[in-house]
């Protein structure tokens, strides 16, 4: 079968071969000079983006980044730029620094001010930073020193005293009182019912005498525990070294405390029964 079928494909490739015959013949012409004009201009091979994007000027010169970033009373933080400029166009003044590239940062959390200070430069212009921001640049020459602790002056409410006993006549403290023990301020709550402040619980644990752990974890313990042992091992060795330089004879008894001592007489004592 297929060999039948290669044998009906070739009367029809051979028609289709003489058809397209022409066709190829016309266009030879134009193809040759397309070669010819080809070889004369030479190739260009598209090594460069061809959308434009070669025509873009670096940042550094575009015009529109340059400038006041923050105008005059406008509320900064540190780190805020300012001013960016080519040159010293500005100069830091209070609370501002300037950058490698000229720009304006601000150093301080305060409004912007721009102004001229004669008495350190008569041409220069600053720009600085004030904490508030009814001040004026420059500060007189022996004014106050302004300190930079991002803290402002508030006037110290006084606390409104609050009544012993509630309108219904229940106090709202009271006092526990036991002996032995330190008294405990009890407030009355939303239930009506007086019950200790939590921070307060949280300091009872001081009066009980009970002692905390000295190591956090048990890790830290074992650390420590192998760390006391090499030290009395050491010691150990050492003390017998000195015995032996100084020619005493026959082993000294360990100390032991009172507890091992009364347990060692007692297991003893069974051994002698």
């Amino acid at each position: 079968m297929a060999m039948r079928f290669f044998a009906i494909q070739r009367p029809l490739l051979a028609a289709v071969a003489g058809f397209s015959r022409p066709s190829i013949a016309n266009n030879a012409a134009p193809l040759g000079v397309h070669l010819a004009n080809a070889l004369i201009e030479g190739r260009r091979n598209a090594s460069v983006k061809a959308q434009g994007a070669y025509r873009k000027k670096s940042k550094r010169g575009i015009p529109n980044k340059l400038g006041a970033k923050r105008t005059g009373d406008q509320f900064v933080i540190p780190g805020n730029i300012l001013y960016k400029q080519r040159g010293t166009h500005w100069w830091p003044g209070e609370n501002c620094i300037m950058g490698r590239d000229h720009t304006i940062h601000s150093m301080a959390t305060g409004y912007v001010k721009y102004y001229r200070d004669p008495a350190k430069h008569p041409d220069r212009k600053y720009i600085g930073v004030v904490f508030n921001k009814e001040d004026t640049l420059p500060y007189p020459l022996h004014a106050e020193r302004k300190r930079r602790l991002n803290k402002t002056v508030h006037p110290i409410r006084a606390e409104v005293a609050k009544p012993e006993v509630s309108p219904s006549g229940i106090p709202f403290e009271v006092t526990r009182v036991e002996a032995g023990e330190p008294d405990r301020l009890l407030r009355l709550r939303s239930d009506y019912s007086y019950r200790e402040d939590n921070w307060r619980i949280g300091r009872l644990v001081k009066t009980t005498g009970l002692k905390t752990k000295r190591f956090r974890t048990r890790k830290q313990w074992f650390r420590h525990r192998r760390w006391r042992r090499e030290r009395e091992i050491a010691g150990q060795k050492e003390a017998e070294k000195r015995r032996a330089e100084s020619g005493g004879a026959g082993k000294v008894v360990k100390a032991i405390s009172k507890k091992a001592a009364k347990k060692a007489a007692k297991n003893a004592s069974k051994k002698a029964k």
